[in-house]
């Protein structure tokens, strides 16, 4: 990091920090009380849209100042109480405000059923993450698979994108959004340069990660799914610009009385970003991307919304690695992708029925060229297209919470693989009904109940997965719940095109790959903190092998043989605590995973850990406000031992191990205005000790050569600006 592009920022934040100082405060106060006429201690008072609040003492007291102006929204909340909302107008005099906050008796009083999830949501109580969690998470770059990587039962994986939970690749998790899965959710990447997600975290009101035992509603996902909810209509007119040492952005919402237009579009080429932080990656074309997106909603009814979400993606880079099969060599490897992706809902409340009906497509389209040492250059295309639909109506049962639900949805899937002479094609059609019921027997004991059934036209199978969750209320802020499900997938595509090509692979019947899962879980929730134990067992089987036929008779072919007998375990605890109440303006949470986990699949020799698992991962998440400069502080630690990989030389499969695994990343962000308008400038610092951390080898054929695979950049320094044109307080 040169000394000359941290003092101007550091002189920018002081000042700004300073002006805001001077500023004239006014002090808002008041009580909140329930329904009982009886205090609420310790619930949330703070300024929509700012970092200005605080909480009730014993008494239901509150009082704090603020330096803002104009128009504001104050929020009170309080967990087991509707949250509400009061307009207040900050001139120059005191404000005095007293409220009464209703009981939510279903969400204080019943059992809710969490095992396996982690929600982040304002709607839901077991809330973990929300869109401002995520962007002010130090090491998480704003992105959602960054942030919950913090999580336990997320693993760190530094050299590719994805979500790797519990002994699960990333192929095992699916990503979701408003109930429809999204073929493509990470920008396509280049070999050992993981990339980030294509969504902002913004674009969401709740963000569901779960980590095992899943609904029924969702399938093709042996180990987890996220679930995103997007934002309903936009709160008024508006317009936005950001700045960041990377790139531009624009957008602009138009809201009218019971609809919404959002256009939005970005650019970015990290060329300027790699001149002032080096590089180990020797990039030809730095990364450069365009992003376009529409959103529109409109409100059909009082309960009714229809939404389609839309956007379209360019980019374009290009590296240089050493060959491990010619040393001193150079092979390099070009990229440009094409993606687009479009999602259309309707939802919508009838009395006692609830529906749901969507429709999604999405195209990705890699175009390739690899110039190996040898000078010979190899153009590749790979193209992934998918279509979905997707209905179900959910029926409330009496007073108490208790409903079923009812749904089908279709895919159809078309993979695309040219690498010089080779062309290999599939179309998969799959089908899947579901149905599902939340029974709430007592206040204390709740249980869901569902059944999935799915049809896979490639394997021509059919699976069916029962699956069951049960919770108990042990105290007022307490819980156990547990867990136990079969959860189907459809081998990956590089093993269905292995029934394409009888020539090379005698292929035994392929089918579904399976997992099972049994969760046991305890949760403690009181004000602003939540302390929660995970323990799991999950079981596979039928997992895909290709390996040569022992029993093939030498000279003849084909002697590869490809079959469901891989097996495999994953078992492990998750802890998890956060406490937001503990420290005056102080949000921390630490989270630990103990995993043990083997598998014999693919091109396994031997049942063994995979590559992308390991023993222990710690995570502590730190941060800290500072309401009168209105700013936020974050750090970021995260430990995880050694992972596995291939050693050619080794007579143990897997034989060799990575070195451990540490970083500690440091953020801060800044809220103020420029020519009256919201404004955040944010900075963050990755890696900021400069650990050399290893993800893996290359090994040459012979395994006397290794080449370590390690992170683009060791340190990454960031930098940026959001402003919000025309709104001063949101």
């Amino acid at each position: 990091m040169k000394k000359i592009y941290t003092k101007p920022l550091l002189f920018f934040i002081v000042f700004f920090s300073f002006v805001s100082g001077l500023r004239a405060q006014v002090t808002i106060s008041g009580n909140v009380v329930g329904d009982d006429k009886k205090p609420v201690p310790y619930a949330s008072v703070f300024l929509k849209g700012s970092y200005d609040g605080t909480s009730t003492d014993d008494k239901g007291h509150y009082t704090f100042k603020t330096s803002q102006k104009g128009k504001f929204v104050l929020v009170f909340s309080y967990i087991g109480f509707e949250t509400q909302s009061v307009d207040v107008d900050l001139t120059d005099k005191d404000v005095q405000i007293n409220i009464t906050l209703k009981e939510k008796e279903n969400e204080t009083n019943t059992v809710v059923i969490t095992a396996g999830s982690f929600e982040a949501s304002d709607k839901k109580r077991a809330t973990i993450l929300k869109p401002i969690d995520i962007v002010t998470t130090a090491g998480a770059s704003g992105d959602i698979t960054g942030a919950m990587k913090t999580l336990p039962g997320a693993q760190q994986i530094g050299e590719t994108e994805g979500l790797f939970v519990r002994g699960g690749a990333a192929g095992e998790t699916k990503t979701i959004i408003d109930d429809m899965v999204v073929q493509n959710p990470y920008f396509s990447s280049i070999p050992d340069v993981p990339q980030r997600g294509r969504f902002s975290p913004f674009l969401f009101t709740g963000t569901v990660f779960s980590t095992g035992g899943y609904s029924a509603m969702y399938g093709q996902a042996l180990s987890s799914t996220l679930s995103l909810s997007t934002d309903d209509l936009a709160d008024q007119t508006s317009t936005a610009v950001s700045l960041t040492a990377v790139g531009l952005g624009a957008n602009h919402t138009q809201r009218w009385k019971n609809t919404q237009l959002s256009v939005e579009a970005s650019y970015s080429n990290l060329a300027p970003f790699f001149w002032l932080n080096k590089q180990n990656t020797d990039w030809i074309k730095t990364p450069e991307t365009f992003n376009g997106s529409l959103i529109f909603r409109q409100k059909t009814s009082e309960t009714g919304i229809f939404k389609v979400y839309g956007t379209y993606s360019l980019s374009h880079s290009a590296i240089a690695f050493p060959s491990v099969t010619d040393i001193g060599q150079m092979e390099t490897f070009d990229l440009k992708n094409a993606n687009i992706y479009i999602n259309s809902t309707y939802k919508d409340y009838f009395k006692k029925w609830g529906f749901f009906s969507g429709v999604s497509y999405s195209k990705s389209n890699d175009n390739l060229n690899f110039d190996t040492a040898t000078n010979v250059l190899v153009p590749a295309t790979r193209i992934q297209e998918l279509s979905q639909a997707k209905v179900y109506a959910t029926h409330a049962l009496g007073s108490h919470g208790s409903d079923i639900k009812i749904g089908a949805e279709g895919q159809q899937q078309n993979f695309t693989d040219d690498f010089g002479i080779y062309k290999n094609s599939i179309k998969e059609t799959y089908g899947a009904a579901f149905a599902e019921s939340d029974i709430f027997i007592t206040q204390k004991l709740a249980a869901r109940v569902g059944v999935r059934g799915e049809y896979s036209k490639v394997l021509d199978k059919f699976n069916a997965a029962p699956r069951i969750s049960l919770a108990y209320k042990t105290g007022k802020k307490s819980q156990v719940s547990l867990a136990y499900g079969n959860f189907y997938q459809t081998p990956d595509r590089d093993l269905l095109y292995t029934t394409q090509v009888p020539q090379l692979y005698k292929v035994d019947g392929l089918n579904f790959e399976m997992a099972t899962h049994y969760i046991l879980n305890y949760q403690y929730m009181d004000d602003d903190r939540t302390f929660r134990v995970e323990g799991y067992y999950k079981k596979y089987s039928d997992l895909t092998r290709v390996y040569v036929d022992p029993n093939a008779k030498p000279f003849t072919f084909p002697d590869t043989l490809v079959n469901n007998t891989g097996y495999g375990y994953a078992e492990g605890v998750d802890v998890f605590w956060r406490d937001k109440k503990t420290f005056k303006h102080v949000d921390y949470w630490i989270s630990y995973s103990y995993l043990d986990t083997k598998r014999l699949y693919r091109r396994y020799d031997d049942l063994s850990m995979p590559p992308f698992a390991a023993t222990h991962t710690f995570v502590v998440v730190y941060k800290q406000t500072f309401p009168g400069i209105r700013t936020t502080l974050s750090a970021t630690y995260t430990f995880a031992t050694g992972r596995p990989v291939y050693d050619a030389t080794s007579n143990v499969f897997r034989g060799d191990v990575t070195p451990n695994y540490n970083d500690l990343s440091l953020g801060a962000s800044y809220l103020t205005q420029l020519w009256g308008n919201f404004t955040v400038i944010f900075v963050s610092l990755a890696n900021a000790p400069n650990f050399k951390n290893i993800y893996g080898y290359r090994y040459s054929p012979d395994g006397k050569y290794k080449e370590a695979i390690i992170a683009p950049s060791y340190r990454t320094f960031f930098i940026g600006m959001f402003v919000a044109i025309g709104r001063k307080n949101n």
